[in-house]
């Protein structure tokens, strides 16, 4: 498994024993990366540094056309930034 999948797998196990403990607004934000993740993982790449920009690339994208408060933006980024800085 290279660096790639092996960040996709650590930041997918990791927001999964988050929700499995989460209040609901908690619960959704992990849920929404839930599905970036997923998609990113489907992806072909070699670095942690290529994953995680393809998940910021996703979110970027889904930001434009989802219907999400600046709130939930601003949540998303900040618990994907965690995210990031704890798991590279």
């Amino acid at each position: 498994m290279n660096p790639y999948q092996q960040q996709a797998d650590s930041l997918y196990n990791h927001l999964i024993t988050m929700e499995s403990g989460a209040e609901p607004e908690q619960l959704f934000l992990c849920s929404y990366l839930l599905g970036h993740i997923s998609l990113a993982s489907a992806e072909q790449g070699d670095t942690a540094e290529q994953f995680d920009q393809q998940v910021e690339h996703s979110l970027n994208d889904a930001f434009k056309v989802d219907k999400l408060s600046e709130q939930d933006i601003s949540d998303i980024r900040s618990l994907w930034h965690t995210l990031t800085e704890t798991h590279t």
